[in-house]
């Protein structure tokens, strides 16, 4: 099972650097993503971000938030069952590895939560995390960051 955290989630919405790698591999694989309630935030506000920082008008964010909308009700996405307290343990687990490679709470999370849904491969373009994900025993891409 593939996971996006929200840099490579951003490149299905926004053409940057990297969107095709990402669309490529999503396109590649038959299941719905996993997508869970702190991605679908993560998006959201990373789209108005790009508001602000003068990169898309309001009208481009509403569009790419409705075409998330969209692609949910048709099925492109599943939001799977998390158990929070399975979430918390392994965060903690991950958390040991903070001192060494700098993760961030989200950067913590997200691996958390791929490896508690199963997931098996791990889409970022955040080196540290990748690296975090690697540890956590998934394969990472699409650059390889581990």
């Amino acid at each position: 099972m593939l996971y996006l955290d929200t840099s490579a989630l951003l490149k299905l919405y926004i053409l940057e650097q990297g969107s095709e790698a990402v669309q490529a591999r999503v396109a590649a694989q038959d299941l719905p993503l996993p997508i869970w309630e702190i991605q679908e935030a993560e998006l959201t506000n990373a789209l108005r971000l790009k508001v602000f920082w003068k990169e898309i008008t309001p009208a481009q964010a509403d569009t790419q938030i409705g075409l998330f909308e969209q692609r949910r009700r048709q099925g492109f996405y599943h939001f799977p069952e998390i158990v929070r307290n399975n979430l918390m343990n392994t965060f903690r687990q991950l958390s040991v590895e903070t001192p060494r490679l700098g993760c961030r709470t989200m950067d913590l999370f997200h691996v958390a939560c791929a490896v508690e849904i199963g997931a098996t491969e791990f889409l970022t373009f955040d080196r540290r995390q990748g690296s975090l994900a690697a540890h956590a025993g998934l394969r990472v891409g699409p650059g390889g960051f581990a």
